[in-house]
């Protein structure tokens, strides 16, 4: 709810100058409790706002700060992604804290991911993440590089199709043949079959990969969450999101 906060009524924090409120900040996505490989790049979407502009919005692991993204505008609202690869497993408090024109932090909006193997509780096994392997034994990865169409936090009428398009790269040590899809893997589902074939994309090489979805017919904040499958129908490399605001 708060970062609906920010996309939808974000005209309210332009208030006089003397006004003394801290300013927000939201994780947009991932959601609380999402698990990632050991060595993935999590991609975080941050919005904040504050009435005297956002400067730069920093992502802490543990009370830690591990990346920065400053603003280029200095404007009253400010969405960004920052990408973060863990270097070790388990439950990690991530924690996003925007700084305005002042040096005045906000309050942290803070998630727990799961990183890998989480430790055993009352007794369980951990949760062990198998690689996925594809052709002659390879290691099956992927990249997310950047964002084609509808950026984070695009005004879609409720109802309408649109085409969310990511551009990725194969990083496997082996080349996507035949077969190879990208699938709907949490969050709002909007796609009638929740899978799309991609074209065979040699190792290394950049693909753009579009996927047609439909907004849904309430409104609101919505993220779909997507990633890629090998024939066998298993997932891997990076999550991509389509996250949108219906009015």
């Amino acid at each position: 709810m708060l970062a609906a906060a920010f996309l939808v009524g974000a005209s309210a924090c332009a208030n006089p100058p003397n006004d003394d409120r801290k300013p927000m900040v939201a994780i947009v996505t991932p959601p609380d409790g999402a698990r990632y490989v050991l060595g993935e790049a999590i991609p975080f979407t941050i919005a904040a706002a504050g009435s005297r502009g956002i400067v730069r919005i920093e992502l802490l692991v543990e009370d830690r700060i591990v990346a920065t993204q400053a603003n280029p505008q200095q404007s009253l609202t400010f969405s960004t992604r920052i990408e973060h690869t863990p270097e070790r497993q388990g439950r990690l408090l991530f924690s996003a804290v925007a700084v305005d024109a002042a040096g005045v932090a906000s309050e942290p909006f803070s998630v727990s991911l799961v990183i890998g193997e989480e430790p055993a509780l009352t007794g369980l096994p951990p949760i062990i993440t198998t690689p996925v392997t594809g052709p002659g034994g390879c290691i099956l990865t992927a990249a997310f590089l950047e964002d084609v169409t509808i950026p984070d936090g695009t005004v879609v009428a409720a109802g309408t199709t649109f085409t969310k398009t990511w551009r990725m790269r194969n990083t496997s040590g082996c080349d996507w043949g035949e077969g190879y899809t990208i699938a709907f893997f949490s969050d709002t589902p909007m796609h009638p079959t929740g899978s799309e074939p991609i074209r065979p994309t040699p190792s290394n090489a950049v693909v753009e990969i579009s996927v047609p979805l439909v907004a849904p017919t309430q409104a609101g904040i919505y993220t779909t969450t997507w990633r890629l499958k090998d024939p066998n129908g298993q997932f891997f490399g990076n999550r991509v999101y389509a996250v949108i605001r219906v009015p």
